[in-house]
């Protein structure tokens, strides 16, 4: 019985959790000095730079301490859409509020059911330019919010098992219950932009990842599969939010020597 035991625990022995990489990127520039390097108009391209100069036309409005957004975002079916954050994903924001300090200002998260009342009714599918929408959204219900910014991210993670030396006891009834014969590994990858609600003016971007590892008997690693994507998938917010700590401090320091 001890034996058996000891199959049935190493079936879910789940290796620790470490970061493949992290990156940011803050953008602090003028849209006014970045127009007037453009070349006078040429006739045939008016429509087209008409468009190019509207969308360089913003700066940056942020001042600290400032009411800053979170807006978890995903997919359901075909179409992008606002999502509840877990209450993992949400203790590691909170501690990101924490260690940066009432100088900052405050988090607040952006509540799908404000986004419901203030978004117009999403097209259908084949219609939807998804991404532009979600983000359309995002504004709206931090505007109605009164958000200065808003963290807008999103997370994705996959899967895979692989038999190990010990696959032969799947051919067995309880070997395929207890022998840890599946090798499974994960990745998560957790991305966000943090923009201006009122221009929507992108301040920068921040990207994180994680690794995972388990075992797993043949008949539980569908579950095993799921449990370890929902693990990495919170990991990698988790780094994404250290990512997040660097970027607000140097984006602090970068529109204070604007001033």
């Amino acid at each position: 019985m001890r034996a058996e035991r000891t199959i049935v625990t190493l079936s879910s022995i789940a290796v620790a959790i470490f970061l493949v990489g992290c990156t940011h990127a803050v953008q602090t520039t003028s849209g006014i000095n970045y127009l007037a390097s453009f070349p006078e108009a040429v006739k045939s391209d008016q429509d087209f730079e008409a468009k190019l100069r509207a969308a360089a036309n913003v700066e940056p409005l942020l001042r600290f301490p400032a009411r800053i957004g979170l807006a978890r975002i995903g997919h359901n079916h075909c179409r992008a859409m606002l999502l509840s954050p877990s209450a993992e994903e949400g203790k590691a924001w909170l501690e990101l509020a924490d260690s940066l300090g009432p100088d900052y200002g405050e988090f607040v998260p952006i509540s799908p059911l404000v986004a419901a009342m203030v978004a117009p009714t999403p097209p259908a599918c084949w219609d939807s330019d998804s991404a532009r929408d979600v983000v359309g959204t995002v504004r709206l219900a931090a505007a109605r919010q009164h958000i200065d910014v808003v963290m807008i991210y999103e997370v994705d993670a996959t899967a895979n098992a692989r038999r190990n030396p010990l696959s032969i006891a799947n051919w067995t009834v309880i070997g395929a219950f207890v022998v840890p014969s599946q090798n499974l590994k994960a990745q998560g990858v957790a991305q966000a932009m943090l923009v201006d609600v009122r221009n929507g003016y992108p301040y920068g971007t921040i990207k994180a990842t994680a690794d995972d590892k388990a075992m797993s008997a043949l008949i539980r690693s569908w579950e095993a599969e799921k449990d370890l994507t929902k693990r990495v998938e919170t990991a990698a917010v988790k780094n994404l939010a250290q990512e997040a700590r660097d970027l607000m401090r140097e984006l602090k320091q970068d529109l204070a020597a604007r001033d």
